[in-house]
């Protein structure tokens, strides 16, 4: 046997000393997964994640040259993805790099990350995203193919970041929180600030905001 396909319950009562332990999840992928392994592209080795940051960062994940998984997902699920990612292919993750563009999300990803016991590195991104054809009408292409490249280049150790966010970053996070809330709301510079950190979420601003102003109008009344 090379492959054993077992359910995240079950994984710990197999006694099987090969390398090769796959998760089940989508029927699919699970498929893809075990086909690459008995290719001789498995997952033996640990894996190498790469991450376009931005709004919807772009998530990469190789096993030694080859890209066995990408995605996108919100700021505040990837942490959670690469953890799922890990336990999935039961393997370990030996270093994630992140380019070093968008330097407040960057940064929110790089803590987040940190705190979750992972080794980051941060990668000059320049160059990483590539020139799209015009049949092509997503940037969903440009930033998994930006995340691949940015999984192959070795990047700089990094640490906590504390970046101050300028007025501009602020005031963008602002009308992202009017356009968010279809015009309803525009979340003011203190809860703003708060988002760029990385302590509260877009979402959560809203919704502190929105209890503030029920909570004025209801004294009002």
């Amino acid at each position: 046997m090379k492959v054993v396909i077992t359910t995240a319950e079950e994984a710990s009562k197999i006694q099987w000393e090969g390398p090769h332990l796959l998760i089940f999840d989508d029927p699919q992928g699970t498929i893809d997964r075990a086909i690459n392994i008995l290719r001789g592209n498995g997952h033996a080795e640990p894996l190498v994640i790469g991450i376009d940051p931005g709004r919807r960062p772009g998530i990469a994940v190789l096993s030694g040259d080859m890209v066995v998984a990408v995605y996108q997902v919100g700021i505040t699920e990837v942490e959670p993805t690469i953890r799922k990612v890990a336990h999935e292919y039961h393997t370990s993750i030996s270093t994630i790099r992140i380019g070093s563009g968008a330097r407040l999300m960057t940064a929110q990803i790089i803590n987040t990350l940190l705190e979750g016991g992972f080794k980051v590195e941060l990668v000059d991104e320049t160059g990483t995203t590539p020139c799209v054809g015009k049949n092509i009408h997503t940037s969903l292409v440009r930033d998994i193919i930006a995340a691949i490249n940015i999984a192959r280049i070795r990047g700089e150790p990094v640490g906590r970041m504390e970046i101050e966010p300028s007025k501009g970053e602020i005031r963008v996070i602002q009308e992202t929180s009017r356009s968010q809330s279809e015009g309803r709301a525009t979340i003011p510079k203190y809860l703003a600030r708060r988002v760029a950190r990385g302590e509260i979420t877009l979402d959560e601003a809203i919704e502190m905001h929105k209890g503030h102003l029920n909570g004025i109008s209801t004294e009002t009344k």
